[in-house]
Formats: C-alpha cells, structure tokens, sequence
C-alpha cells in the first residue's frame, strides 16, 4: 500500500514539475491576455522566464509582466519591480523606452501625463469631420 501511494506522488511530482516548450508558455499567455485572464498570462509569463533564461520571448515577457501589473491590475509596486527588472537585464531592448516611459507615469491619470493630455485637448479642439 505505501509503494503504490510512494509511486503516486512522484508520479503526480514529475506530472507537475514538466516543463513545456518557451513557444507554448508564450502562446499561453499572449491567449490568456487577449482573454483578459490576467494571472493565468501573468503565470505563463513567468514559467518562461523562470524556465528559459536566455529564450527569445524573455525580454518581452519580463516587459508584459509589469505592464499587466500595472495597466490591468494596477498593482504598481509588482509592476515597478517587473519594470526595473526588464531595464537592469535588457537596457538595449527596443521595449526599453517603453519600460521607461511606464516606469515614469505608474499610478498616474491620462489627464495627469503631459503627453496624454495635450493629445486630449488637441482632439477635443479638432473640427468635427463632415460626412
């Protein structure tokens, strides 16, 4: 009885301790997102970037994770340290000043990011289209 229950658990151990391919946990998440189930993106984010330290969709998946963070679940303190992650590992990136750019605004309103805010004004002022 012991070995049949011994033989289970570590069958049920290596059941869940398997690692799927970089490509999968990538197209998880990214599916996950596009559904707006958050943690689940959020948990295959980060399976990749614990799994493939040095796999392509690294850069962008330590990126999505602060972005989540921050623009969905507005948990800022997890999304800076995602953030100030991405820029001490890939500095070079193209997402960079992206990351950069978040970083400065976390927390803050449209109305309160001069950018967004002269974007605002300027389409509120625009004359109406005529049709």
């Amino acid at each position: 009885m012991r070995f049949i229950l011994a033989a289970g658990l570590a069958a049920l151990l290596v059941a869940c301790s398997t690692t799927l391919p970089e490509e999968t946990y990538y197209a998880n998440a990214k599916k996950a997102y596009t559904d707006q189930k958050f943690d689940q993106a959020i948990e295959n984010y980060n399976a990749l970037i614990e799994q493939y330290p040095k796999g392509k969709h690294r850069p962008e998946s330590v990126f999505m994770v602060g972005y989540i963070y921050a623009n969905d679940l507005k948990k800022y303190d997890e999304a800076r340290t995602f953030y100030e992650q991405f820029l001490k590992e890939y500095p070079k990136h193209e997402l960079a000043q992206s990351a950069e750019w978040e970083l400065k605004n976390l927390g803050k309103a449209a109305n309160e990011i001069p950018f967004l805010k002269k974007l605002s004004a300027d389409s509120s002022a625009a004359p109406a289209s005529k049709e």
